[in-house]
């Protein structure tokens, strides 16, 4: 048997387990992610017209540096974003087909590499937080927290427009304003582990055994909504970093460490 033979074999038996979305077919649940996606989209780039517009151009000039994040921080974020990066490709492309047998098979096999790598990256953080100082930053005060969320939304919505001063600006106490802390805390203990179970149950089906009719198949699409979700937070995390005194101020931070007010 020959390699295209082989990848023909193993592209009809995957395709027992995997839910494959083509032109023809689209569950009801991911056009509505779809559009929903898209309107995220159009609703990031009127705030980001409205923004520009209404705010005279900042100086570039800064008063205060505070070092915030450390090498072990800024490596961790750079090896999460960029295996979140080749997972999200390689999983969309085997989840809509979007090559060839052969190259799905290697696709599979880089998806599963960077799943493990996702996976020790996140013990190092959970590690980072627990040993290196930096958890408290993921610990949210209840009290007033109602009350300081709207006081940050409102700036995000009509402050921000004006010019306002930040109401939380980032300092060594909290370097999160109290949505990017509830967003954080909600992705990096709440969805990350998830895409992690699920992806390794969706490897190792065997754990699960026959535990309800069809769990491979309810595995596999958990997996995949929930990329689908982790789509909408990098969306969004993206377009606030550029809210800084210039677009590219934030992502200079997760360089040299030093956050800018």
């Amino acid at each position: 048997m020959n390699a295209s033979q082989s990848a023909e074999q193993f592209h009809m038996q995957l395709a027992h387990y995997v839910p494959l979305f083509s032109a023809e077919y689209w569950p009801v649940w991911l056009v509505i992610a779809g559009l929903m996606l898209v309107a995220m989209g159009l609703v990031l780039a009127l705030h980001a017209i409205l923004r520009f517009r209404s705010v005279s151009q900042k100086s570039a000039s800064h008063g205060e540096k505070v070092y915030l994040y450390s090498k072990a921080v800024r490596l961790w974020h750079w090896s999460n974003a960029l295996l979140f990066l080749l997972l999200l490709v390689s999983g969309l492309i085997n989840h809509f087909t979007l090559a060839s047998p052969s190259a799905i098979k290697s696709l599979l096999a880089v998806h599963e590499v960077c799943g493990f790598l996702l996976l020790i990256c996140w013990i190092g953080f959970v590690l980072i937080n627990l040993a290196g100082g930096n958890g408290h930053h993921y610990i949210i005060q209840r009290q007033g927290g109602v009350s300081r969320a709207l006081r940050q939304t409102r700036f995000y919505l009509f402050g921000i427009m004006q010019g306002e001063s930040h109401p939380f600006p980032a300092s060594v106490r909290s370097k999160f304003n109290p949505l990017q802390q509830a967003a954080y805390v909600g992705v990096m203990y709440g969805l990350l582990p998830l895409l992690l179970i699920t992806g390794l149950l969706s490897l190792y089906p065997q754990v699960v055994g026959d535990l309800f009719p069809g769990v491979r198949y309810w595995l596999l699409q958990a997996h995949f909504a929930l990329s689908i979700v982790s789509l909408f937070f990098i969306f969004g995390h993206l377009y606030l970093c550029t809210t800084g005194r210039t677009p590219g101020e934030t992502f200079k931070c997760m360089v040299d460490g030093y956050h800018r007010h």
